[in-house]
């Protein structure tokens, strides 16, 4: 990593000066930092740190004019260990430890002030790093939530699991999240919680929702084209920070036309979210064993594979026709 970082720093009081605490998908984060541009971002996470544990995580940020670097665009991730090393494009540069549970980086001024990338990818992905180190299990679905119920859709990539979160979304559902969802147990109850990211829908995605027609799609974190949109602009959904998981579907394409609904066993859900699971090293068998706990304990959920032949609206009307019947 050559030429990533043109100047030396140290991370200590005197250029951290700025500290505040914020919440993290129900996790507490302490922060420090130079820039009250960093700090003022923070701000809107802050109104929920009541409802936190007392563990928590740490992420020391410098903002440097000095910053330079000449990788592309895209994020780029390299793990040894129990380290994660992060270049997220010329925006930052950023080392995750998950031993000790900390984020240390450094931003541009650019992305200092840049809210967006702040929301949508700078937590995200330090959620999603360090966030099995303190009993958060990151897994790879949507969460919705209906009369303060939650379901979980999950799915292979391409099963169409975003296009489904909007339709229900247009049918009343608050989206909790869209692509992954972060469950912790809190009072022997688990919780799903999300992160304000925009919803990813493919460009013919359009057929389905006419709101795309002016929406320019644009090149995403994993170098995919597609709308990031936000559901509450866009479609006038309703948005929420949690919800308490009840139902999972496991969402299934056919060419066969309906919807049916096919009880799925609890061993089978475990199975389908450990190995979906980003890998974690050895050094934390603790972590290991708190997500799998998680899993096992959403695995009680009442689980049923969803295969639909039909489009996202027709197959969100049958998924609301069923929850109302059972």
């Amino acid at each position: 990593m050559n030429n990533i970082v043109t100047a030396t720093l140290v991370y200590d009081r005197r250029t951290l000066p700025f500290r505040t605490e914020f919440s993290l998908a129900g996790t507490r984060c302490l922060l420090s930092t130079n820039s009250h541009h960093i700090l003022r971002l923070s701000m809107p996470w802050q109104y929920v740190l009541n409802g936190c544990g007392t563990d928590f995580l740490q992420m020391k940020i410098i903002e440097s004019a000095t910053f330079e670097s000449d990788a592309p665009a895209l994020p780029h991730f390299r793990g040894l260990g129990h380290l994660v090393f992060a270049m997220l494009g010329s925006r930052g540069f950023f080392n995750f430890d998950l031993l000790r549970r900390r984020a240390i980086g450094l931003l541009s001024p650019a992305a200092a002030r840049d809210a967006h990338f702040w929301n949508t990818q700078l937590l995200p992905i330090t959620i999603g790093l360090l966030g099995t180190t303190v009993g958060v299990a990151p897994l790879h679905c949507a969460c919705l939530d209906r009369d303060g119920s939650g379901l979980l859709v999950a799915g292979s990539s391409g099963a169409g699991k975003s296009t489904l979160t909007v339709a229900l979304a247009k049918r009343g559902f608050a989206v909790v999240s869209d692509d992954w969802t972060y469950v912790r147990c809190q009072a022997d109850k688990l919780l799903a919680h999300g992160m304000f990211a925009p919803v990813k829908l493919l460009p013919d995605s359009i057929r389905y929702f006419p709101e795309l027609r002016h929406a320019v799609p644009k090149k995403t974190m994993n170098g995919e084209i597609a709308h990031e949109v936000d559901p509450t602009k866009l479609f006038r959904s309703k948005v929420k920070a949690q919800s308490d998981p009840k139902w999972v579907f496991i969402l299934e394409r056919t060419r066969v036309a309906g919807c049916s609904f096919v009880p799925c066993r609890p061993e089978n859900l475990a199975q389908l979210f450990e190995k979906n699971a980003e890998k974690l090293p050895q050094e934390l068998p603790e972590a290991i064993h708190l997500r799998s706990g998680i899993i096992r304990q959403l695995s009680a959920c009442d689980c049923w594979v969803l295969r639909t032949g039909e489009d996202p609206m027709q197959t969100a009307a049958a998924i609301d026709t069923f929850l109302s019947e059972m």
